[in-house]
Order: structure tokens, then sequence, then C-alpha cells
């Protein structure tokens, strides 16, 4: 990253007897002291008028040149010199009188020309904001070039110029934040994802202040759980990944919302070097060439967002404005992260009606409907026996084969509704669940089946034992698909070994197919990398037990027993 700033800042030539550290140090324009500078003054023996004449001409907070009509420097007061001391780094003797005008603002020759033809010509000009550039370096000035005369005839032009740089920028720093903000707000549209908010907001960082670069990551109201990230390519790639990772750790401590405002962490390279907890920055931090990190937190509503990192270089400071203006731009971040958590919400509970309204209609008609062909399938064959008809009679094997149909529809049904209906595994229980879609396997793949179970209560919390539902239907659905089991069992253990230990809730599932090499690499296909997510998700252990023609094993233990 280093050696990119340089390369940058070595892309064009610099013209001779300019200091190139000076051009980055210029980040300010020349003004007047904001605190009392004291001088000695001299006594004087001349003219009051002639008092008058060089106190302006030297102390004036305007430079002010004479030139000949070849544009060579006669005389110069000390604040023109003074601006070329602040802004290329040069002594007293750059400006010696004999110096070109050409050579002093060397490449603006193009601008320059005419307007000393103009005066040549007998014309007095003024400008405000005109811009003057060498390589590297952008300033403004507010002018007056005007002709001297010795009777009718021009011998010289005089050139006085009073800074505008401060202002220019100022002003297109203001009208670029302007159309940063505006950009930003006419983007944060409900469906635009918050990614893209956060690249915006990185990229307007870049392009209006003077900070090296900027990140920012996010998290959801709670303050804990996965964070997002984005950051500037000059941090280097994959610092938004590192700090989406280290943000979403659970050791991270909890996100207070505390006051809204911004805090300047001086040293922070050093910090995250030191700091265990953000090794995956490390590699960020090690050769980078910022120092210190402005932090600005994401607050809306009462509640935190996520952060803005400022990252600022040696010698790079922010004023008040600056404050004022990252703290606005965090506060839109924020407003973007909850209008995606608003969305995310929203869309979540619109897909819950929306499977509540159809396990509502399925209960109503098709389940009903194939309840009843249930019975009348039962009744036809009862009709049959009645008949005299033997059990191995064409009618009797269709009818037992619409019987088997009928009851294997059933219970898929009820296994789809269960799957559909919001809340059921809270409302009916980790082993009610288990059973349903026990016996809608078994149903369809002709496959028996047994679920045993202890009478306990399970007492999990609803997102674990979400998360344990789902880990051993994959293992029934593997064995069902791949094992060419002849019969599976599952079984839900709750044991306590004494009184003073938590309660341990088992769950294994068995089938005693062709099994395979459990210490070989997982197949992608049998879903068991998502199995052992899911477990460590929630702290519980996933263990397999398998070996090649004596079927497989699998079992969920939770909490995790420690090691």
């Amino acid at each position: 990253m280093q050696d990119g700033m340089q390369d940058g800042m070595q892309d064009d030539a610099v013209a001779p007897g300019i200091d190139p550290l000076a051009l980055s140090r210029s980040l300010r324009s020349t003004s007047m002291p904001t605190v009392p500078v004291l001088e000695p003054a001299r006594a004087s023996r001349t003219s009051l008028d002639e008092q008058l004449l060089d106190l302006v001409f030297d102390r004036a907070p305007m430079g002010v040149a004479v030139f000949d009509t070849n544009l060579l420097l006669q005389r110069c007061n000390r604040t023109w010199t003074h601006f070329y001391e602040h802004y290329l780094g040069v002594g007293p003797e750059y400006t010696t009188p004999g110096a070109s005008l050409h050579d002093l603002i060397p490449g603006n020759e193009e601008s320059i020309q005419p307007l000393v033809d103009a005066v040549l010509s007998g014309q007095v000009i003024r400008q405000a904001a005109h811009r003057v550039a060498i390589p590297g370096l952008e300033t403004f000035w507010d002018v007056v070039f005007a002709p001297l005369f010795e009777g009718d005839r021009i011998v010289g032009i005089v050139d006085i110029v009073t800074d505008a740089t401060d202002r220019v920028r100022a002003t297109r720093r203001l009208q670029a934040r302007i159309a940063t903000f505006t950009r930003v707000a006419a983007g944060m549209s409900v469906d635009q994802p918050l990614s893209t908010t956060l690249a915006s907001i990185v990229d307007a960082v870049r392009e209006t202040t003077d900070a090296y670069a900027s990140s920012i990551v996010s998290w959801g109201s709670s303050g804990t759980g996965s964070a997002v990230g984005h950051a500037d390519p000059l941090l280097g790639p994959g610092l938004a990944e590192a700090l989406a990772a280290t943000y979403s750790h659970p050791d991270m401590p909890v996100r207070e919302v505390g006051e809204r405002r911004l805090i300047l962490r001086e040293g922070m390279r050093e910090r995250v070097l030191a700091n265990p907890r953000f090794a995956a920055l490390h590699p960020y931090a090690h050769d980078a060439v910022w120092d210190d990190v402005a932090i600005v937190p994401l607050i809306s509503s009462g509640s935190s967002y996520g952060e803005l990192h400022v990252y600022l270089g040696p010698g790079q400071r922010l004023d008040d404005d600056d404050e004022a203006y990252l703290t606005a731009l965090a506060d839109q971040a924020a407003v973007a992260a909850q209008n995606a958590e608003l969305f995310s919400t929203a869309a979540q509970a619109a897909s819950l009606e929306a499977r509540h309204r159809l396990a509502r209609d399925l209960h109503d008609s098709v389940s009903q409907a194939l309840f009843s062909m249930t019975l009348h399938a039962s009744a036809v064959a009862r009709h049959l026996e009645a008949a005299g008809l033997d059990a191995d009679h064409p009618a009797q094997t269709q009818v037992g084969q619409l019987q088997a149909l009928t009851r294997g529809a059933l219970a898929e049904m009820r296994a789809l509704i269960f799957e559909l209906r919001p809340g059921a595994l809270a409302e009916e229980g980790l082993v009610s669940a288990l059973t349903r879609q026990a016996a809608a396997l078994s149903a369809r793949e002709q496959i028996p089946i047994t679920v045993t179970a202890a009478t306990v209560p399970t007492g999990l919390d609803p997102d674990v034992e979400e998360h344990l539902y789902r880990v051993a239907l994959e293992a029934l659905n593997n064995a069902v698909k791949h094992a060419d089991a002849s019969r599976l069992d599952v079984e839900v253990q709750v044991v306590r070994a004494t009184p003073d230990e938590p309660q341990v809730v088992r769950i294994s599932v068995v089938d005693d197919g062709r099994g395979f090499d459990a210490r070989a690499s997982w197949p992608g296909h049998l879903g068991l990398r998502t199995m052992a997510e899911r477990a460590e998700a929630v702290g519980a252990r996933l263990e397999i037990a398998s070996e090649p023609g004596a079927g497989t094993t699998v079992t969920l233990t939770f909490p995790q027993p420690a090691p």
C-alpha cells in the first residue's frame, strides 16, 4: 500500500527547486494567523505616506509583485514570497528579482499568457479563483493584473493576489458532500442491498475527505450475530471479510449505543497488532500507512447498527466540519441498516403468513380428501372380504395398493403441513416433529422407521431445537437416499448424570445399510458438512460412526460435552 501511494505522488515531474514533501504538506492554504504574531516595529525617518506605502506593501495579507514587460520579477512583498514558501517548500531565494513569471509557476503558460497580453495592451484584469497548478499541486487565487506606466508607455505589470484556495476547496467539498448525501439518500430504496449502500458511503469518504481510506461494518440491532463489512480497496483485498469475521465472533463484546459522537483512536494500528481478538486484521495492519482511526457509531432509533472506521495517515487530522460530516454519513448508514433489517423482518413475516395460509388450505382440502380416500379404501376392502374374495384376488390386491398409497400420501401431507406451519416445531416439540417425518418417509420409501423417545421434555431453546431437528432430519434423509437400509431407528434421550449437572439431549439415527468410511473426506452430496455446521452453530457435538458394510450411526449431543 505504501508503494502504491508513493507511485501516485510520483506520476508527474516536480519543478526544479521545489521540495516534493512540501506538496503533501500543503493541505491548508495560507491565511492570516488565528493567534497574534508579534514582530518588533522599526522607527522610520521617512514621510508618513512612505511609511504607509511600505507597510501596505510588506505587511498586507495580499501578495504583491512587480514584473517588467518581459515578465521578469522586479520586486515582491513578503506575503508573495511566503505563498511560494508555503506551497512549494522553497526558500526566499526562489523569488529573487530576475526570475521569470513562467519559471516561478511552471506549466501555467496557457492560462497566464492571455492575462499578460491583455495587461500589456492596457487592460486591468480582475478574476476570482484563478487556478494555478504545478504537477502535484492545485491552488486558487483572487488576482488583479494591472499595467504600470511611465507617461503613456507601459513599463511593467503589477500582480496582486489573495489566496482563495481554502474558499474554493471548501466550496467544492461542500458541493461534493451535498451531492454525496443526495446520491446516498436516493439510493436508499427499500430493496437496495445494504452492501451497495455501505460501498457508496466508503467511496464518499474517499472522495470528500482528506482521510487515507475508510471501512464500515454493520450488524443487527441486537448487537450480536453475523456482521457485514465493506472496505476501501486501498486497505487491501479481503479486509471487508476479515472485519465481518472479527465483529461476528462471539468473543467480541456486546455493542452498546453510548454517545453519538466520533472517537479518535490514536495509535490504533499498534493496538490492532497487539490484540489477539483482531488476529484476522493483523495482515492489514503490519505495513499499513495509517496510524490513527476515527470510529463513528452507526446509531438509529436508539439502536447500534455498526461502526464507520476512518483511517488517518501521519499528520492527518479531522476538523469539526469533518466530524459533523462523517457523523451524518454514519447516520445514513445506520438508517440503511435499520431499513434492511425491517425489510427482512417484513419479508419473513409475509413468508410465514403465506406458509400458514397454504398449510391451512392443504389441511382443509387435500388432507381431508386423502383422509376420506383412506376411509373409502378401507370400506371397499371390507366389502370385498365380505363378498368372499380371496386376499390374492386382483381386486383385493388393487385395493390394498390403494390403501398403502393413500396412507403414505396422508402421512406425507401431514409432514408437509407441519413444515409449513410457523411455530409448529415449538408448539409440538422435537419428538413429535421427528415422529411425523419418520412416518412420512416410511410410507413413501416403504422402510420401517421407529422413533423411541423419552417422556421427559427436552427443555430446549426453540432456536436450538430447530437446529437439532434439521440435523436429525438430514440424517434420516441421507440414510433413506444413500444407505440402502432395510430399517432405521431414531432415539431421543434426555439425560442428567446428577441433579447439579445440566440436562443433556442426545439424538441418534441408526441404519443397517451399506455404510461408508467416516474417516475419509465427506462426500459433498451426503450433506454431512451442512449437518456439522448446524451442530457447531448451536454448540452441539456431531459424531458419525460408520464402516463399509456395517451401517451408520449418527449421534447428536447438546450441549457439547467438555473435552
